[in-house]
């Protein structure tokens, strides 16, 4: 018969090995259905893939160990060293309850992505520049008196000044001054909406592609809704929802997380006392989601 300590040293093994591989099974089965990039912005995919393959390995070794401890191997036992300790049973299956508990729940439920109902609980940011309009309300020392010699700023220089932080946006803000319709890309969609909200009043009346997902609220009446997408720094935990807008008289039409591409004209309104930029509705498409329907920093934007 097979001594009872051997067969508790068994046990824990053999509950860590299966532990592990659940987890690394858990993102293989992520990444062969498209799915990671639902928990993780794609720079991290590489990491969390490098993490599974790591929990695989430590996984065989678990189950390894569980092998020789099935097999009476005392080696472990003598040396006293690097065995499970001793202790009520209580204790132990409820230190694994906490990883066995999320894993499962992982397993059972669906995989879907975050939306209206997730936006409603964090609160939708419909000014993209906030962070950097906040910076200009603070208080800075006074600049030191610029020399005669230097010229003011003329022409497109003038319409978007730019310090340090803000020189990329302004730069860009330059480069589609002169374009009727401005098309938000996926890969530089905050970029280019904290462009047109930090100098809105030179885009004020131009044209606006923009796709996203409706996003309705007590405050945003029956005339108009907002257009969010979430934005992804590392993971969804850090997801934050950003919008426009909207304003027309056809939206009634449009529920809740229904996708659209919309296009209108750039304007000016207030919401909750704020200044914001919105969109008059005058074309909506109804569009499936994206295949990646979170959007990420543009690594790139401002190298140009």
């Amino acid at each position: 018969m097979l001594p009872s300590i051997n067969l508790r040293h068994t046990l824990h093994h053999l509950i860590r090995a299966l532990i592990l591989g659940g987890f690394a099974f858990y993102i293989i089965r992520l990444v062969q259905n498209d799915n990671l990039t639902l928990y993780i912005a794609p720079r991290m995919t590489i990491y969390v893939k490098l993490a599974a393959m790591g929990m695989y390995v430590i996984a065989a070794v678990q189950l390894y160990e569980a092998i020789r401890a099935w097999n009476g191997n005392r080696d472990e036992v003598s040396c006293d060293c690097a065995h499970p300790s001793s202790g009520p049973v209580w204790r132990s299956a409820g230190m694994y309850a906490l990883f066995v508990v999320p894993l499962l729940t992982a397993f059972v439920t669906p995989d879907t992505i975050i939306g209206s109902s997730m936006a409603g609980k964090k609160g939708i940011n419909l000014s993209a520049s906030s962070a950097f309009k906040q910076q200009v309300k603070e208080p800075s020392p006074s600049p030191a008196p610029a020399e005669p010699s230097t010229p003011a700023p003329t022409g497109l220089d003038a319409l978007f000044p730019a310090d340090q932080f803000s020189e990329s946006y302004a730069n860009y803000g330059k480069k589609i001054y002169g374009q009727q319709e401005i098309i938000v890309t996926e890969k530089s969609y905050m970029e280019i909406l904290t462009t047109l909200d930090m100098f809105l009043d030179h885009f004020v009346g131009k044209k606006l592609t923009i796709s996203g997902f409706v996003y309705r609220d007590e405050s945003t009446g029956s005339d108009r809704f907002i257009l969010g997408r979430f934005a992804v720094q590392c993971c969804t935990a850090d997801a934050l929802p950003y919008g426009v807008m909207v304003v027309g008289t056809e939206d009634a039409q449009y529920a809740k997380d229904t996708w659209l591409t919309i296009t209108g004209t750039l304007g000016k309104t207030t919401y909750n006392g704020r200044e914001i930029m919105n969109l008059k509705l005058e074309k909506a498409v109804k569009i499936k989601p994206a295949d990646d329907p979170y959007v990420y920093p543009d690594l790139d934007f401002g190298l140009n």
